[in-house]
């Protein structure tokens, strides 16, 4: 058997269940297998090149440990580390053979090999690249962390037949025939200018609390034809930090939410759902169990953990890697995707509709969604939603690599509107509107009063009947639970509006203490402005009847 149909069968079984893994993995397998059908069908735009999958995994079978219990064996990739290194290696551009990923997202429990991963690749990707002159990097926060992960390649390149290719320094990895080092390198490092950068790891992300030194390398990345910068680590404890937002990045990549050919992300975990204390949910976490993750081990620490608070949440994060103070998203995904067809805005003409709008604050989205009920002549249940999504044009680039979401390719495609200068033009707001009342028969519109300066009074003017739907519990309650159960049972389509889609996976909401809850955008990762303006126009439509006169507030001219 090949090293490519291992690979393509370990990705099988993983997605039949028949190997336990947590939802992340699953999807990591089924892209790779999707990846593969579409590239036997001729439909995508790389191919899984066997001599590049066979030439890395057979460098990891000419490494030797260098400590523990196997020092001075060859290494044997496990199945799981073969899929992980055949994908980074073998997806290339079948004109050019120049690698398809350009970032690597690894997130592994602790013992699960995540030295061998690190410092096997930067060896191999620095100096055996075919890159002439390539920069490798260790980086981390500190240069001392940072020379752990290369002190990890130094030993490997020791221990192996590399020693007669590569100089091992006391400062670095040098070949000379190739003019190419690897080198640890820290954010405290006096000067990062003048990097060319074909290569770099970082080593447990999480650890970083800024984006400082991985956007200095991002950059000095331009220039290769085809570098790669790898992040491995284990789950961090605080969501709101650059490996949170590259975890959910990943995650999102992985859901379908994103479309991001360069990026590769494998993720072990435990599920939320499952009992942290039942040894199943330790073996489909670490896909490592009962080799470098012994049994004895996870026991032991799971009996004090059982025993004590503080040491259950490092338990969880650290040997399960779940994001223990991680808010979960509120949606089901899964749901989501079930209710999404494809169907045109003139299929909807002269429909009854109602209009949510939720204003940004000058700078970010502004959504104004038309929301139409099911249609009471037929037996669909469906409620479709039109997001009409606004934002300024002048900061789109750079708030699209803030918000980590492909605004320009959402631009292009007509999903994303924009307006000229740096603030949301309202009179563009109420242009929409206009469009939306001489194509649909809108019976209400709601707008939340907060940034929302004129434009409910000038609307009032035009004659639309506009309602004030405050953003608080009384007011939102009972739409978000209609349409998170409509949302399960795959009763809302957007017709598979891509922002609205990262929108629904971002939203994460609040509760009381009588169970109301409403959607949070200080706890959401990243822009939620659609979902809350559905809900605005969900509160008016109610449960397919009229509207309470005594809900909401009528705005009049």
């Amino acid at each position: 058997m090949t090293c490519i149909e291992s690979i393509d069968d370990y990705a099988r079984a993983v997605v039949k269940g028949e190997i336990p893994a947590g939802q992340y993995h699953r999807r990591s397998c089924l892209r790779h297998l999707d990846d593969r059908s579409r590239e036997q069908a001729g439909t995508f735009p790389w191919t899984f090149h066997e001599p590049s999958v066979d030439r890395i995994i057979q460098y990891f079978s000419r490494l030797k440990h260098y400590k523990g219990e196997w020092a001075g064996q060859p290494i044997v990739l496990a199945a799981w580390q073969q899929f992980i290194e055949g994908s980074l290696a073998g997806w290339v551009n079948p004109l050019t053979g120049l690698r398809r990923f350009r970032q690597g997202y690894v997130e592994v429990p602790r013992k699960n090999g995540k030295t061998l991963i690190g410092g096997g690749n930067a060896a191999y990707f620095t100096f055996l690249d075919n890159e002439p002159g390539a920069e490798g990097y260790c980086g981390a926060v500190k240069r001392d962390q940072a020379k752990i992960a290369f002190n990890d390649a130094k030993k490997l390149v020791q221990s192996s037949g590399l020693k007669s290719r590569i100089q091992v320094r006391v400062g670095n990895l040098h070949r000379a025939d190739t003019e190419s080092k690897l080198e640890p390198l820290g954010a405290d490092h006096d000067s990062t200018d003048g990097l060319n950068v074909h290569f770099v790891l970082i080593d447990e992300y999480h650890a970083h609390t800024t984006r400082g030194l991985v956007d200095v390398l991002e950059t000095a990345m331009a220039a290769r034809r085809q570098p790669l910068m790898l992040k491995i680590t284990t789950a961090g404890n605080d969501p709101v930090s650059p490996c949170g937002d590259e975890h959910d990045y990943a995650c999102k990549i992985l859901d379908g939410v994103i479309t991001d050919e360069s990026y590769f992300a494998f993720i072990a975990h435990a599920d939320l759902a499952d009992d942290w204390l039942d040894e199943k949910t330790w073996a489909k976490a670490n896909p490592n169990y009962g080799v470098s993750v012994k049994v004895d081990d996870m026991r032991a620490l799971a009996t004090k953990a059982k025993n004590m608070p503080a040491a259950a949440a490092t338990f969880k994060q650290k040997r399960l890697n779940l994001w223990v103070n991680a808010d979960a998203p509120w949606l089901s995904l899964d749901g989501w995707r079930r209710g999404q067809t494809t169907w045109s805005e003139l299929d909807l003409r002269g429909r009854v509709c109602f209009i949510g709008i939720d204003l940004s604050s000058k700078i970010d989205l502004t959504a104004v969604v038309l929301l139409f009920p099911p249609d009471e002549t037929t037996e669909d249940r469906t409620w479709r939603i039109i997001p009409w999504c606004l934002t300024p044009a002048d900061s789109l680039v750079e708030r699209a690599h803030r918000d980590r979401a492909p605004y320009e390719q959402w631009v292009q495609q007509g999903y994303l509107r924009t307006n000229p200068g740096n603030r949301i033009d309202q009179a563009i707001v109420r242009e929409l509107v206009h469009v939306a009342t001489d194509r649909y028969d809108v019976q209400q519109v709601g707008v939340d009063p907060w940034n929302a300066g004129n434009l409910m009074a000038d609307l009032g003017e035009d004659g639309v009947e506009v309602v004030e739907v405050p953003q608080n519990f009384q007011q939102m309650s009972a739409p978000a639970k209609d349409f998170e159960a409509e949302v399960l049972d795959g009763l809302i389509d957007a017709g598979g509006h891509p922002v609205m889609a990262w929108c629904i996976s971002n939203t994460v909401v609040q509760r009381d203490n009588k169970d109301n809850i409403q959607p949070t955008k200080k706890r959401s990762r990243g822009r939620i402005d659609p979902v809350v303006a559905t809900l605005i126009a969900r509160k008016l439509a109610g449960a397919g009847g009229p509207v309470m006169a005594e809900d909401p507030v009528l705005v009049t001219a």
